[in-house]
């Protein structure tokens, strides 16, 4: 199935101004926003993430509004760090007459390659206000020792 842009009256006259160009890509980008018919547009739960790394630690910062902390799970593996979890549907009543429903609901995951130079073990989270903190320390850089190896004839 193909969008097709049309004017709301074959006989509009067609301006070549900005404004007219700017009205056609209105236009345009409004057809596709209708969902085919059948199908229902997927909104992303996917939470938005500041990463930022200091001297001693990679600090990371997930919002996550409107889910509770019993229904996130954080865990590490292979040296990726996995966010993921479920915002539950609210109680819907019979007596609520929606005239725009935006709030998504559903299952989420985000991961993220760590560098090697992480403690894995010493990683810490909090959670606040909709706001997932953590905390991943770096390793302390190893000495790379030198060793004199003899040589025999």
């Amino acid at each position: 199935m193909s969008h097709m842009v049309i004017r709301k009256n074959d006989s509009e006259p067609r301006t070549t101004d900005v404004w007219g160009l700017q009205s056609d890509i209105n236009r345009l980008f409004d057809a596709f926003m209708v969902p085919f018919e059948g199908t229902e547009i997927r909104r992303n739960l996917s939470p938005k993430l500041d990463v930022a790394e200091m001297k001693d630690k990679y600090e990371i910062k997930a919002e996550l509004p409107g889910i509770d902390e019993k229904d996130i799970n954080l865990s590490m593996e292979d040296g990726v760090l996995t966010i993921s979890g479920e915002k539950k549907t609210e109680a819907e009543s019979d007596d609520k007459g929606y005239y725009l429903k935006e709030c998504s609901y559903g299952t989420f995951s985000r991961s993220l390659r760590m560098p090697e130079n992480i403690a894995d073990d010493k990683i810490v989270a909090k959670f606040n206000k909709g706001v997932l903190m953590i905390d991943v320390p770096k390793k302390e850089p190893t000495v790379a020792k030198t060793k004199k190896i003899a040589i025999t004839h």
